[in-house]
């Protein structure tokens, strides 16, 4: 699958079946900071991901 991480600008493209949360934890992200999207879709933490797909993984900024 296609993985980018806007944090860093980097595309990479790795071998990877199961949950979006698992990806997070092999690609060393904090779940509570980023945002997943799959296939141009905002996903939940849960949902099964495929070799297939094309994820981007978004960071949360907040302000106040």
């Amino acid at each position: 699958m296609e993985v980018k991480v806007e944090r860093t600008g980097k595309t990479e493209e790795i071998n990877f079946n199961g949950k979006a949360n698992e990806l997070l934890t092999l690609l060393g992200i904090n779940s509570e900071e980023v945002l997943v999207i799959v296939n141009g879709e905002l996903i939940a933490l849960d949902h099964k991901i495929t070799d297939k797909d094309k994820v981007e993984i978004l960071s949360v900024i907040s302000g106040g």
